[in-house]
């Protein structure tokens, strides 16, 4: 009977989760509730048909953008879309389908999301929704080169509901810069902010000449703001970054430029802002190490009642400071805050960065805090070299709670350079709204330390790690003679599975005495009801010196290669670093009957470039790799 109630109260819940409520009344309740009743709801709702479906969703979106299975999770998205009854979850796949060829950019790509985009917006009543869908076929018709064809659909939204991120796509469809400047400024006035131009004497218009209008207004008495600005072979474009600086109608800052062992005229310039304003201070690393060591440098010699960043390259808006400042000022509770950001190309278009039909969003790296409790209770930034913004965010909220730590709704308080490089995803360490790689095991590792740490508290200079990371993100990266970093033995398994634990232990304690580096890469299994991470076990063992693990974009090379359980083979995944292996082993003593071995195999060499040895009974490591040899009746 109580089991019959549950899944009465679970079907009411569901329908009113996911038919009743928009998105952003889903946000605003969730805000309200602590986490003890967000976990109630989620046991509540686990029944639901609804729920079920965008779990299913969910896991298909991981599967795909996280972990790298482009083809099988793209097929079962694509199936899903094709067979579903449900008009409701036809939508959403249909909404995943958009995004996902939108996001590339690319001719092809946009006439596909275009396929897709009727489907999203059948049956759709929620304006935001509408919204979106609207300015990613806006930008799909750009793509195409029908911009005409994209300012109806903009226009036609605007008549709908006036709204920044949709000024922002009629300013992406623009041809003259005066044009698209005033659809820019549309968007700024909707935060009351202060208008913005181009200022150039010469032919053509670039990023360097975005200017705010100037303000009478001027704060001379408000607390010190201490700005810091971690520079790199930034010559094109930090002179845009000081003068963005300096002319904050804030004006209580000192500017604390740190060089990361620039190699061009860098410091040149920063030399000669200084002889102009008393306010910046240059600073330098001792040996090139990333952007965080250079901003916990001059967190060191701070001297400001609150801290914010300013990255090499980016333009920040006049009252960018003031706003924040402000807000801390007036909210004494507040430990720290964000201001929101819109990206902008060096072709003067607004780029989305992989947010569904949304330009202006939070910027993590705008960050202003309070510097003394700051400084004593969570102290520096993780020194790696990228991605510890996250990992900083989530300190500063379990040491002072969540209601600490404010996004503010403030409008585009920057607009950050999206360079050439960036635009086109190649990178493997990049961001590009998902974690994956490098990135992914960054935040897998760091959750596991937060969540059993004694203390959160980052020294600067950081001797020891906290946490094992990846080499790419090491401050000292590893000299490579050869290109490639070698480890004496790899292992490739699914660490996720709680049965391999004894495996891999029992592995690496008969491998011989010599074999003193061992790396490991994870792989995965693919399964949609399988929703773990890394066995905390497995996380225990590695140190980040000995034991390692091992990401897409690494180059590495080894004696030997172990396939711990060839099932990580059978599905084609992207993330897989590029190893040279001089021999390769799978451990095939126990397979699924239903496995595709041909189909292992295939990918298997795909992957590694030759073919491996498949050990269809037990063979103790020992033994296999006694005198550093295979046998010759090992298992084909």
């Amino acid at each position: 009977m109580i089991k019959f109630m549950e899944k009465g109260v679970s079907k009411i819940i569901d329908w009113i989760l996911y038919t009743v409520l928009n998105e952003k009344q889903k946000k605003a309740i969730s805000n309200l509730l602590t986490d003890k009743q967000k976990n109630i709801l989620r046991k509540l709702t686990q029944h639901g048909k609804q729920h079920a479906q965008k779990q299913r969703l969910k896991q298909l979106k991981h599967h795909l953008y996280t972990l790298g299975f482009t083809y099988k999770a793209l097929s079962e998205l694509e199936e899903l879309y094709s067979t579903t009854n449900d008009s409701h979850m036809k939508r959403l796949a249909a909404w995943e389908l958009t995004q996902w060829y939108a996001n590339q950019y690319k001719k092809a790509g946009a006439r596909q999301a275009l396929d897709y985009l009727p489907a999203v917006i059948d049956g759709e009543t929620d304006q935001d929704q509408l919204r979106r869908a609207a300015i990613i076929k806006a930008e799909c018709h750009d793509i195409l080169d029908q911009p005409n064809e994209g300012k109806q659909i903009i226009d036609e939204a605007l008549r709908s509901q006036q709204h920044p991120d949709l000024y922002l796509a009629y300013a992406n469809l623009e041809e003259t810069i005066e044009a698209r400047t005033k659809w820019i400024n549309k968007a700024m006035e909707v935060y009351n902010l202060q208008p913005v131009f181009f200022q150039t004497d010469h032919d053509s218009v670039v990023y360097d000449d975005l200017k705010t209008k100037p303000m009478d207004r001027k704060i001379e008495n408000g607390p010190k703001v201490s700005v810091i600005l971690p520079a790199y072979n930034a010559e094109d474009g930090i002179a845009t970054a000081i003068e963005s600086i300096l002319t904050q109608t804030w004006q209580n800052i000192e500017l604390l430029v740190v060089d990361d062992c620039s190699t061009d005229q860098t410091k040149d310039i920063v030399r000669a802002y200084m002889k102009q304003d008393t306010r910046i201070t240059l600073l330098s690393t001792p040996g090139n190490s990333g952007p965080y060591v250079a901003r916990n440098i001059a967190l060191e010699a701070a001297s400001g009642e609150y801290v914010t960043i300013n990255d090499s390259d980016d333009w920040s808006h006049t009252e960018k400071i003031e706003i924040q400042a402000n807000h801390l000022q007036i909210n004494k509770k507040v430990i720290a805050n964000t201001s929101e950001h819109a990206r902008l190309t060096e072709e003067l278009k607004l780029y989305r960065r992989g947010m569904p039909g949304r330009y202006i969003f939070s910027n993590m790296s705008s960050i202003m805090f309070r510097r003394k409790p700051v400084l004593k209770k969570v102290g520096y930034w993780d020194s790696v070299r990228f991605a510890a913004d996250g990992e900083f965010k989530r300190r500063l909220i379990k040491v002072f709670g969540k209601a600490r730590y404010v996004d503010l709704t403030s409008g585009p308080l920057s607009l950050p350079r999206q360079s050439v490089v960036s635009l086109t995803g190649s990178s493997a360490f990049g961001y590009n709204g998902y974690f994956k790689g490098v990135r992914k095991e960054y935040v897998d590792s760091l959750e596991h330390h937060h969540n059993r740490a004694d203390t959160l508290y980052y020294p600067y200079p950081q001797k020891e790690r906290p946490f094992p990371v990846p080499e790419p993100m090491w401050p000292n990266r590893e000299e490579k003679p050869s290109g490639r970093r070698f480890f004496d033995v790899i292992m490739a398994a699914d660490f996720r599975m709680a049965d391999e634990h004894e495996k891999i232990l029992q592995t690496i304690n008969s491998l011989p005495a010599a074999n003193k580096r061992i790396g490991f890469i994870q792989m995965y299994h693919y399964n949609l009801a399988f929703d773990q991470e890394i066995n905390s076990l497995i996380r225990e063992l590695l140190d980040g010196d000995r034991l390692q693990m091992l990401v897409y974009g690494e180059k590495v090379s080894t004696n030997r290669l172990i396939v711990m359980d060839p099932a990580v083979l059978e599905d084609w995944q992207q993330y897989i670093p590029d190893i040279a292996a001089d021999n390769i082993h799978v451990m095939a003593d126990v397979m699924p009957d239903e496995l595709d071995i041909e189909c292992c195999r295939e990918h298997l060499q795909s992957y590694f470039g030759k073919t491996a040895i498949w050990h269809e009974e037990a063979i103790p490591i020992s033994i296999m790799m006694k005198d550093g040899k295979v046998f010759d009746d090992a298992s084909q």
